[in-house]
């Protein structure tokens, strides 16, 4: 009985318990630092991942996608406020049933309701139920949303939302945290990906402006590359190019003759066969049309295929002398369709040729002057083209 203990073993067994309960909260203050550093660890990867995308786009598929990852949760989107309505849309979901996409994706919530609603700096959750009352209708999770908010460039508003179903439980304070987190990095990335846009615009606009210059001084430049611009996506899809690549292959030929805007008129122009003094000031223009898209980053990868456009599968052309699979498929895609648009229309120094006589140029070139495969191809495609004309 109690009997049996004296004062030393109550003093002792005071002792124990004392140590026992500070080992138990060492333990507890260990778990909630080991958490911790989790969260920082994972949001420091959050963020990495956000730097490596590009556009908004990406972006915001990329901040869905790793919120879910990161707070273990299914049913993730991004929103942000439509600067023309005010209105707060839906731009990114995950995980969602395919059922399910287009009813969240066709929410619109109004202006006056993005404002209040999102005043909150910290992250809030409400209910399912209130769903309806905000506008959204009927909720497709039981349980809660937890909203994070955001301001984004230019005071846009912008939130993520996490549906929590019921039998997850509520949100702990830990996970609001990390929340918060992942929207204060999606914020900084969303502003960086439309400061980005915004000078990719103006850049565009600008060369836009210089393409348009061109065509004032020779009107051939301008159609023919939005000529060679569709066939050449045409053959390239043939060719099983992925999106990327197809990409790339657009804006290649839209650009590859931008560098005539360096060869004066006079040339452009010139009624008779050129000199070869001329020949060489005409066959400055790839490294030219390289140099005036070079600012941009984002056609870093468009760059050799303009300065490559004049290349031959032989080794014959220019400005680099390269032969075969060293030139880029995009540029030997965008040679064939050019040399087919340039030998049917009429230029200031020849008459057209005949759509036969161009197709029989195009057989006897491949191998030499151009990809035999993508002569094949280019070959189908027109084929495919005039019977869809019939």
């Amino acid at each position: 009985g109690l009997g049996q203990f004296d004062e030393d073993d109550v003093r002792l067994l005071e002792v124990l318990a004392g140590q026992a309960s500070v080992a138990l909260e060492n333990a507890r203050l260990y778990e909630a630092e080991r958490r911790e550093a989790e969260s920082a660890k994972a949001l420091l990867e959050f963020g990495r991942e956000l730097a490596s995308a590009q556009g908004l786009d990406e972006i915001l598929d990329r901040v869905v996608e790793l919120s879910a990852a990161i707070l273990g949760t299914t049913r993730t989107s991004v929103w942000l406020q439509d600067p023309a309505t005010g209105e707060l849309v839906p731009r990114a979901i995950s995980g969602y049933a395919e059922e399910e996409r287009p009813r969240v994706l066709g929410w619109r919530f109004p202006r006056e309701v993005a404002e209040r609603g999102l005043a909150p700096k910290e992250p809030f959750a409400f209910d399912s139920s209130e769903l309806e009352r905000f506008g959204g209708g009927k909720a497709l999770v039981k349980g809660q949303y937890v909203v994070a908010p955001f301001t984004a460039d230019g005071g846009r508003l912008g939130c993520i939302v996490v549906a929590v179903p019921e039998s997850a439980g509520d949100f702990s304070d830990r996970e609001l945290r990390l929340l918060a987190g992942i929207a204060y990095q999606a914020k900084l990335a969303i502003t960086n990906a439309g400061n980005f846009e915004s000078l990719e615009g103006t850049f565009f606009s600008t060369v836009e402006a210089l393409a348009n210059a061109l065509e004032a001084n020779d009107e051939y430049t301008s159609s023919h590359a939005r000529w060679i611009r569709d066939m050449a996506i045409e053959v390239g899809t043939a060719l099983g190019l992925d999106p990327p690549a197809l990409k790339r292959l657009e804006l290649g030929a839209l650009f590859h003759d931008i560098g005539k805007i360096g060869v004066p008129s006079a040339i452009l122009s010139k009624p008779g066969r050129l000199t070869a003094e001329e020949r060489s000031v005409m066959q400055t223009h790839p490294e030219l049309g390289e140099r005036i898209i070079a600012p941009i980053e984002r056609l870093e990868d468009v760059r050799p295929i303009v300065r490559s456009c004049h290349e031959h599968w032989d080794g014959s052309g220019y400005p680099d002398g390269k032969r075969g699979e060293a030139i880029p498929l995009e540029a030997r895609i965008i040679l064939v369709c050019d040399a087919f648009h340039a030998m049917t229309t009429d230029r200031p120094y020849r008459k057209r040729l005949s759509t036969a006589e161009a197709l029989r140029r195009l057989r006897q070139g491949a191998g030499r002057q151009f990809d035999p495969r993508v002569v094949e191809v280019y070959l189908r495609v027109l084929d495919e083209r005039a019977r869809r004309a019939a």
